[in-house]
């Protein structure tokens, strides 16, 4: 291979960068669901032409990982001589690679004058894949009552899409007039992207794009060593605990040594019998994803950043699943557990080191889930996902946490207008707003969390599937900073809520009915127009001592509504002036030298 000079190195290494941006875009613009729309839940990556990716998931990084797992598995099914010029491939197996069988990958080779040049790869969560129940299945105990599950198989060969392959799968999920534009749209999204690849070969010569790829990732494999040479040398144990059906003991081990890390998940409990599990793509999938956000999100992202990492997962536990085991809901049940074992790890050996400043408290962990179906009064189909990805950031050493930042591992995601979901749905918001109180409270205030109610609007009836984990689990704050709140969902029947709203926006706690705190596990019922559901995300850590937070940062956050007056006294000992115009600083003094004497 040629040797490539600095300054061509790094275009083509921004083209490619751009070329997986281009991708999600056109899928972002060609697909039809809320969650690729709005949510942007989706990946994109361009891999070499043995798979490794060069351009890792620009959209939701944890694709990037997963996508490679699923090009390997394809690539082992088929041989060179099966995969021609215009095929695609198409697979959603967890034990293949995937996040959860929802989520589907279409793969396809690049090739350029009769050359395989790279490979392209979109995935995007879909909303229902056949399962027991409407999108996912809480009780099912069996990952084939968790809907189809597909290995690598194609669905577009030689340019042509397999027709019978896609009515098979538009009779088979329960929102065809979506999902067959989603995965159309991920079809598309592969040909622009290829389309931008061969236009590089073209300009720079088939040679010096694969050199390229080489040298990419042979330059971020020594540069993200260097930054782990940084932390000092050790071991980091972290458990946590997931709540669903039961609790399940969670455990994660960081070894660090010379420019590389061990993540070691010994200890964790046996698989769970419910869909709470993830497979071992999954588990790697999260961990590559934290490991990017904390130590190296400067870097170029690609396989060679992951070469230095090492990992232990015993086989048949909640982090490595064995079929038939269930793991329909692990990319946001275990996944967020996950993903917060490595924060705590992690952030534990960045405090003993100069980059102390990247550590991070616990991010809002935890997941409510509610999807509703049916017919609306026109009898039109409706098949709607009000997930709010709006969690709470973690505290960090120096500065509040992200207020409704997301999902630690899956960044780049967003929430749809309340709008737009009321335009295609047939639901009405009552409010969609911070949750008072809910970050955890810290010398630096982990990040505010949201809470939205809503009820049904132009259907009479709609079957309402809810779960949720982590009920009684806080989002633990690091160096003396306290939790923050957890998720729960609750149940208002019978109200009066159509009286209220003929008057004016009601609040939730002006709602009459019977009100209910769903369980973690809730069976699929009818709701009604007059049932109001409130569904509460769970918020992020402090960080310190809260005692030690300045008094006039709490005074903000009280006049912005994000702390009640009580948590300030109780929480941080803060003592507000009449009508919020100050901090009463004696006061304030006197009531934090108690709290010390006490402690």
């Amino acid at each position: 291979m040629p040797k490539v000079d600095p300054i061509t190195l790094e275009v083509v290494q921004n083209r490619l960068l751009q070329t997986a941006h281009e991708g999600g875009y056109a899928l972002i613009r060609t697909g039809a669901s809320p969650g690729i729309v709005h949510t942007k839940d989706l990946g994109f990556n361009v891999c070499d032409p043995a798979g490794r990716p060069v351009s890792y998931s620009l959209w939701m990084p944890r694709h990037g990982t997963t996508l490679a797992y699923m090009l390997r598995a394809t690539r082992r099914r088929f041989p060179d001589s099966d995969i021609q010029a215009g095929d695609m491939f198409l697979t959603n197996n967890p034990h293949d690679g995937a996040l959860h069988n929802l989520d589907l990958a279409v793969l396809a080779p690049c090739y350029y004058k009769g050359q395989l040049i790279a490979w392209t790869a979109c995935a995007t969560h879909h909303l229902d894949i056949g399962a027991v129940t409407p999108g996912r299945a809480p009780n099912a105990t069996d990952w084939r009552q968790e809907g189809l599950i597909f290995p690598p198989m194609k669905i577009v060969e030689r340019g042509r899409l397999r027709e019978d392959f896609f009515e098979f799968f538009l009779t088979n999920v329960r929102a065809p007039q979506y999902q067959g534009l989603d995965l159309k749209g991920q079809i598309a999204a592969n040909n622009v992207a290829q389309d931008r690849l061969r236009q590089l070969a073209d300009r720079y010569g088939v040679d010096t794009l694969l050199a390229c790829y080489d040298e990419m990732m042979d330059l971020s494999e020594t540069k993200t060593r260097e930054r782990i040479r940084r932390l000092r040398p050790g071991r980091y144990h972290a458990t946590q605990y997931l709540n669903y059906d039961k609790m399940y003991k969670l455990e994660c081990t960081l070894i660090v040594e010379d420019g590389t890390l061990t993540f070691d998940f010994t200890g964790t409990d046996p698989q769970s019998r419910f869909f709470v599990n993830e497979a071992e793509a999954c588990t790697v999938a999260n961990v590559h994803n934290l490991f990017i956000c904390l130590l190296v999100p400067d870097l170029a992202i690609n396989e060679g950043c992951f070469r230095p990492l090492r990992f232990v997962l015993p086989p048949g536990t909640v982090f490595s699943c064995l079929p038939p085991a269930p793991c329909g809901a692990a990319s946001t049940t275990s996944s967020h557990r996950t993903a917060s074992l490595v924060l705590e790890v992690l952030s534990k050996a960045l405090l003993q080191s100069d980059e102390w400043w990247r550590a991070n408290a616990a991010w809002g962990t935890g997941m409510t889930d509610i999807l509703l179906s049916g017919n609306d009064r026109k009898g039109q189909p409706v098949f709607a996902r009000m997930q709010i990805f709006a969690r709470g950031g973690g505290a960090r050493a120096n500065k509040d946490g992200v207020d409704a930042g997301g999902v630690v591992h899956s960044t780049s995601m967003s929430i749809a207008n309340v709008e737009t979901l009321e335009r295609r749905f047939p639901v009405l918001y009552l409010f969609n707003r911070y949750r008072v109180d809910s970050g955890g409270a810290g010398k630096y205030r982990g990040g505010m969390s949201t809470e939205a109610a809503y009820k049904l609007h132009g259907a009479d009836k709609l079957d309402a599937n809810v779960w949720y984990v982590d009920k009684d689990v806080p989002n633990e704050g690091l160096e003396g900073g306290l939790p923050g709140v957890g998720p729960t969902v609750y149940l208002k029947r019978n109200t009066n809520v159509n009286e209220l709203l003929a008057r004016a926006a009601p609040d939730y706690s002006d709602i009459q009915g019977e009100e209910v705190l769903l369980p973690c596990q809730t069976p699929v019922f009818p709701m009604t127009e007059r049932d109001v559901l409130l569904d509460q995300i769970p918020a992020g850590g402090g960080f310190g001592d809260p005692l030690e937070r300045d008094p006039e940062a709490v005074l903000r956050d009280v006049v912005e509504g994000y702390v009640s007056v009580e948590a300030a006294r109780e929480k941080y000992k803060v003592i507000m002036l009449p009508g919020y115009t100050g901090v009463d600083l004696e006061a304030t003094q006197r009531l934090r030298q108690q709290a010390h004497r006490r402690t």
